[in-house]
Protein backbone atom coordinates (compact mmCIF):
# COMPACT_ATOMS: atom_id res chain seq x y z
CA UNK A 1 0.00 0.00 0.00
CA UNK A 2 1.08 3.61 -0.54
CA UNK A 3 -0.27 7.06 0.23
CA UNK A 4 -1.34 9.73 -2.26
CA UNK A 5 -1.06 13.43 -1.35
CA UNK A 6 -3.32 15.56 -3.56
CA UNK A 7 -3.00 19.37 -3.43
CA UNK A 8 -5.36 21.94 -4.94
CA UNK A 9 -3.37 25.11 -5.53
CA UNK A 10 -4.98 28.28 -4.23
CA UNK A 11 -6.75 30.17 -7.03
CA UNK A 12 -9.44 32.82 -7.32
CA UNK A 13 -11.21 30.66 -9.92
CA UNK A 14 -13.85 28.53 -8.20
CA UNK A 15 -12.35 29.42 -4.83
CA UNK A 16 -15.60 29.08 -2.86
CA UNK A 17 -16.53 25.59 -4.04
CA UNK A 18 -15.12 22.21 -3.04
CA UNK A 19 -14.08 19.66 -5.67
CA UNK A 20 -14.85 15.98 -5.17
CA UNK A 21 -12.06 13.39 -5.31
CA UNK A 22 -12.69 9.84 -6.56
CA UNK A 23 -10.20 6.98 -6.77
CA UNK A 24 -10.39 3.84 -8.91
CA UNK A 25 -11.50 0.99 -6.64
CA UNK A 26 -13.37 -1.99 -8.20
CA UNK A 27 -13.88 -3.62 -4.79
CA UNK A 28 -15.65 -0.66 -3.15
CA UNK A 29 -17.06 1.18 -6.17
CA UNK A 30 -19.76 3.80 -5.57
CA UNK A 31 -19.91 5.38 -9.02
CA UNK A 32 -18.52 4.79 -12.50
CA UNK A 33 -16.46 7.59 -14.05
CA UNK A 34 -15.20 7.32 -17.63
CA UNK A 35 -16.01 3.61 -17.47
CA UNK A 36 -13.91 3.12 -14.31
CA UNK A 37 -15.48 1.95 -10.99
CA UNK A 38 -14.56 4.48 -8.29
CA UNK A 39 -15.09 5.31 -4.63
CA UNK A 40 -15.27 8.74 -3.06
CA UNK A 41 -11.93 9.72 -1.46
CA UNK A 42 -12.85 13.13 -0.05
CA UNK A 43 -13.62 16.79 -0.78
CA UNK A 44 -10.87 19.20 -1.82
CA UNK A 45 -11.18 22.87 -0.85
CA UNK A 46 -9.24 25.74 -2.43
CA UNK A 47 -5.59 25.66 -1.27
CA UNK A 48 -6.08 22.37 0.60
CA UNK A 49 -4.18 19.05 0.55
CA UNK A 50 -5.84 15.71 1.25
CA UNK A 51 -4.30 12.23 1.41
CA UNK A 52 -5.60 8.71 0.95
CA UNK A 53 -4.25 5.17 0.58
CA UNK A 54 -4.13 3.16 -2.66
CA UNK A 55 -2.65 -0.25 -3.54
CA UNK A 56 0.60 -0.62 -5.47
CA UNK A 57 -1.29 -1.31 -8.70
CA UNK A 58 -2.00 1.33 -11.33
CA UNK A 59 -4.87 3.61 -10.29
CA UNK A 60 -6.79 6.58 -11.78
CA UNK A 61 -7.72 9.60 -9.67
CA UNK A 62 -10.60 11.89 -10.66
CA UNK A 63 -11.27 15.43 -9.38
CA UNK A 64 -14.73 16.60 -10.44
CA UNK A 65 -17.45 19.02 -9.40
CA UNK A 66 -20.01 16.40 -8.31
CA UNK A 67 -20.70 12.73 -8.96
CA UNK A 68 -23.92 13.69 -10.75
CA UNK A 69 -22.00 15.74 -13.30
CA UNK A 70 -19.55 12.88 -13.95
CA UNK A 71 -16.46 14.42 -15.58
CA UNK A 72 -17.92 17.88 -16.01
CA UNK A 73 -15.69 20.51 -14.38
CA UNK A 74 -13.00 17.93 -13.71
CA UNK A 75 -9.93 15.98 -14.77
CA UNK A 76 -8.22 12.62 -14.22
CA UNK A 77 -4.67 11.57 -13.35
CA UNK A 78 -3.26 8.08 -13.91
CA UNK A 79 -0.90 6.88 -11.15
CA UNK A 80 1.51 4.22 -12.37
CA UNK A 81 2.10 1.05 -10.36
CA UNK A 82 4.74 1.32 -7.65
CA UNK A 83 5.39 1.13 -3.93
CA UNK A 84 6.32 4.75 -3.02
CA UNK A 85 4.07 7.59 -1.91
CA UNK A 86 2.78 9.92 -4.63
CA UNK A 87 2.30 13.71 -4.67
CA UNK A 88 0.04 15.28 -7.31
CA UNK A 89 -1.03 18.90 -7.74
CA UNK A 90 -3.62 20.81 -9.75
CA UNK A 91 -5.92 23.81 -9.69
CA UNK A 92 -9.15 25.19 -11.16
CA UNK A 93 -8.67 27.13 -14.39
CA UNK A 94 -10.77 29.91 -15.89
CA UNK A 95 -13.05 28.38 -18.53
CA UNK A 96 -16.72 29.36 -18.07
CA UNK A 97 -17.75 27.09 -20.94
CA UNK A 98 -16.68 24.08 -18.85
CA UNK A 99 -17.57 25.52 -15.45
CA UNK A 100 -13.98 26.57 -14.58
CA UNK A 101 -12.71 22.96 -14.34
CA UNK A 102 -9.96 21.43 -12.21
CA UNK A 103 -6.77 20.51 -14.08
CA UNK A 104 -3.89 18.35 -12.84
CA UNK A 105 -0.31 19.46 -13.45
CA UNK A 106 2.09 17.15 -15.28
CA UNK A 107 -0.46 14.94 -17.04
CA UNK A 108 1.23 12.66 -19.60
CA UNK A 109 -1.34 9.88 -20.00
CA UNK A 110 -2.57 9.96 -23.62
CA UNK A 111 -6.16 9.04 -22.75
CA UNK A 112 -6.35 11.81 -20.13
CA UNK A 113 -4.94 14.35 -22.58
CA UNK A 114 -7.39 13.21 -25.27
CA UNK A 115 -10.25 13.65 -22.78
CA UNK A 116 -9.09 17.21 -22.14
CA UNK A 117 -9.16 18.00 -25.85
CA UNK A 118 -12.68 16.63 -26.17
CA UNK A 119 -13.85 18.58 -23.12
CA UNK A 120 -12.23 21.80 -24.40
CA UNK A 121 -14.01 21.41 -27.73
CA UNK A 122 -17.27 20.80 -25.87
CA UNK A 123 -16.70 23.91 -23.74
CA UNK A 124 -16.07 26.05 -26.81
CA UNK A 125 -19.20 24.68 -28.46
CA UNK A 126 -21.33 25.32 -25.36
CA UNK A 127 -19.98 28.84 -25.01
CA UNK A 128 -20.61 29.64 -28.66
CA UNK A 129 -24.09 28.15 -28.48
CA UNK A 130 -24.98 30.13 -25.36
CA UNK A 131 -23.73 33.35 -26.92
CA UNK A 132 -25.55 32.70 -30.20
CA UNK A 133 -28.84 31.88 -28.47
CA UNK A 134 -28.61 34.87 -26.17
CA UNK A 135 -27.45 37.38 -28.75
CA UNK A 136 -28.88 36.37 -32.11
CA UNK A 137 -31.97 38.53 -31.67
CA UNK A 138 -30.07 41.31 -29.96
CA UNK A 139 -27.47 41.29 -32.73
CA UNK A 140 -29.99 42.22 -35.38
CA UNK A 141 -31.81 44.69 -33.19
CA UNK A 142 -28.59 46.42 -32.16
CA UNK A 143 -27.46 46.85 -35.77
CA UNK A 144 -29.19 50.18 -35.52
CA UNK A 145 -28.28 51.76 -32.18
CA UNK A 146 -31.59 53.61 -32.15
CA UNK A 147 -33.21 50.32 -31.12
CA UNK A 148 -30.91 49.65 -28.16
CA UNK A 149 -32.58 50.33 -24.81
CA UNK A 150 -31.57 50.20 -21.20
CA UNK A 151 -32.53 46.98 -19.44
CA UNK A 152 -32.66 46.41 -15.69
CA UNK A 153 -31.29 43.02 -14.59
CA UNK A 154 -32.42 41.95 -11.10
CA UNK A 155 -31.12 39.16 -8.85
CA UNK A 156 -31.69 38.32 -5.19
CA UNK A 157 -28.56 40.31 -4.26
CA UNK A 158 -28.30 43.20 -6.70
CA UNK A 159 -29.70 45.22 -9.58
CA UNK A 160 -27.77 46.59 -12.56
CA UNK A 161 -28.84 48.56 -15.63
CA UNK A 162 -27.20 47.27 -18.82
CA UNK A 163 -28.81 47.23 -22.27
CA UNK A 164 -31.08 44.99 -24.32
CA UNK A 165 -27.96 43.68 -26.09
CA UNK A 166 -27.14 41.58 -23.00
CA UNK A 167 -28.28 38.08 -22.14
CA UNK A 168 -27.87 36.61 -18.65
CA UNK A 169 -26.68 33.29 -17.29
CA UNK A 170 -26.23 31.97 -13.73
CA UNK A 171 -23.81 29.16 -12.92
CA UNK A 172 -22.02 27.96 -9.76
CA UNK A 173 -22.90 31.06 -7.76
CA UNK A 174 -21.76 33.52 -10.45
CA UNK A 175 -23.94 35.75 -12.63
CA UNK A 176 -22.73 36.24 -16.22
CA UNK A 177 -24.04 38.87 -18.63
CA UNK A 178 -22.89 38.81 -22.24
CA UNK A 179 -23.20 40.99 -25.32
CA UNK A 180 -21.45 40.70 -28.67
CA UNK A 181 -18.46 42.78 -27.56
CA UNK A 182 -18.23 42.68 -23.76
CA UNK A 183 -19.16 40.73 -20.64
CA UNK A 184 -20.01 41.22 -16.99
CA UNK A 185 -19.37 38.64 -14.27
CA UNK A 186 -20.63 39.14 -10.71
CA UNK A 187 -18.92 37.44 -7.75
CA UNK A 188 -20.33 37.64 -4.21
CA UNK A 189 -18.43 37.14 -0.94
CA UNK A 190 -20.91 36.87 1.91
CA UNK A 191 -19.91 37.94 5.39
CA UNK A 192 -21.55 34.82 6.83
CA UNK A 193 -18.98 32.69 4.99
CA UNK A 194 -16.08 35.16 5.17
CA UNK A 195 -16.43 36.91 8.51
CA UNK A 196 -13.07 38.67 8.38
CA UNK A 197 -13.90 40.69 5.25
CA UNK A 198 -16.90 42.55 6.69
CA UNK A 199 -14.76 45.32 8.15
CA UNK A 200 -12.34 45.50 5.21
CA UNK A 201 -12.00 48.42 2.83
CA UNK A 202 -11.72 47.81 -0.91
CA UNK A 203 -7.93 48.24 -0.66
CA UNK A 204 -7.70 45.67 2.14
CA UNK A 205 -9.90 43.16 0.32
CA UNK A 206 -7.80 43.65 -2.82
CA UNK A 207 -4.74 42.48 -0.87
CA UNK A 208 -6.60 39.30 0.10
CA UNK A 209 -7.49 38.68 -3.54
CA UNK A 210 -3.87 39.24 -4.58
CA UNK A 211 -2.84 36.46 -2.21
CA UNK A 212 -5.29 34.11 -3.94
CA UNK A 213 -3.83 34.97 -7.36
CA UNK A 214 -6.87 36.90 -8.62
CA UNK A 215 -4.92 40.13 -9.20
CA UNK A 216 -1.29 40.97 -9.93
CA UNK A 217 0.82 42.19 -7.02
CA UNK A 218 0.95 45.73 -8.45
CA UNK A 219 -2.84 46.10 -8.86
CA UNK A 220 -4.28 49.23 -7.24
CA UNK A 221 -7.71 50.60 -6.45
CA UNK A 222 -8.76 53.51 -8.67
CA UNK A 223 -11.44 56.05 -7.72
CA UNK A 224 -13.79 57.62 -10.27
CA UNK A 225 -17.46 58.63 -10.32
CA UNK A 226 -17.84 57.45 -6.70
CA UNK A 227 -16.66 53.98 -7.75
CA UNK A 228 -13.76 51.88 -6.48
CA UNK A 229 -12.27 49.57 -9.09
CA UNK A 230 -9.20 47.83 -10.47
CA UNK A 231 -8.22 47.98 -14.15
CA UNK A 232 -6.09 45.11 -15.44
CA UNK A 233 -5.46 42.72 -18.32
CA UNK A 234 -5.39 38.94 -18.53
CA UNK A 235 -4.90 36.29 -21.21
CA UNK A 236 -7.90 34.10 -21.95
CA UNK A 237 -7.67 30.36 -22.69
CA UNK A 238 -7.58 31.01 -26.43
CA UNK A 239 -4.60 33.36 -26.07
CA UNK A 240 -6.52 36.64 -26.48
CA UNK A 241 -5.56 39.51 -24.17
CA UNK A 242 -8.67 40.99 -22.56
CA UNK A 243 -9.01 44.10 -20.43
CA UNK A 244 -11.09 44.26 -17.27
CA UNK A 245 -12.57 46.80 -14.91
CA UNK A 246 -13.45 45.09 -11.62
CA UNK A 247 -15.70 47.23 -9.44
CA UNK A 248 -15.82 46.65 -5.66
CA UNK A 249 -19.25 47.22 -4.09
CA UNK A 250 -19.79 46.69 -0.37
CA UNK A 251 -23.24 45.89 0.97
CA UNK A 252 -24.74 45.06 4.35
CA UNK A 253 -24.30 41.30 3.86
CA UNK A 254 -21.49 40.88 1.34
CA UNK A 255 -18.78 42.38 -0.83
CA UNK A 256 -19.51 42.00 -4.53
CA UNK A 257 -17.14 42.23 -7.48
CA UNK A 258 -18.56 43.33 -10.84
CA UNK A 259 -16.03 42.35 -13.51
CA UNK A 260 -16.55 44.19 -16.82
CA UNK A 261 -14.45 42.70 -19.63
CA UNK A 262 -13.78 43.13 -23.33
CA UNK A 263 -11.04 42.77 -25.94
CA UNK A 264 -8.21 45.16 -25.10
CA UNK A 265 -8.59 46.99 -28.41
CA UNK A 266 -12.19 47.89 -27.48
CA UNK A 267 -11.53 48.90 -23.86
CA UNK A 268 -10.97 52.64 -24.35
CA UNK A 269 -14.30 52.90 -26.18
CA UNK A 270 -16.27 50.75 -23.74
CA UNK A 271 -14.75 52.17 -20.57
CA UNK A 272 -17.32 54.98 -20.46
CA UNK A 273 -20.13 52.42 -20.67
CA UNK A 274 -18.53 50.33 -17.92
CA UNK A 275 -18.50 53.38 -15.64
CA UNK A 276 -22.11 54.16 -16.51
CA UNK A 277 -23.31 50.59 -15.91
CA UNK A 278 -21.34 50.29 -12.67
CA UNK A 279 -22.86 53.53 -11.40
CA UNK A 280 -26.31 51.95 -11.75
CA UNK A 281 -25.57 49.06 -9.37
CA UNK A 282 -27.82 48.69 -6.35
CA UNK A 283 -27.07 46.12 -3.64
CA UNK A 284 -30.09 44.66 -1.85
Amino acid sequence: MRRVYLTREKSFVGCLGKMQVYIEDPARAEVELDGIPCRHAGALANGETIDFVIPNEKRTVFVIATANTKKYCGDKFVISEGDVDVEIVGKNIYNPGLGNPFRFHGVTDEDALADRKRENKKGIALTVLAVVIGLVFGFFVSADKLFVRDKNFISDSFEIVLTTNFSEHYEDGVYYFGSKNCSVAVYEYGYADHVSIESMTAEEFLEVLKDSGRFASDAKIAFESDLEFVEDRAESNDGVIRSYMTVFVKGDESIMLFEFGCDTEDYSELRVSFIQWASSIKIK
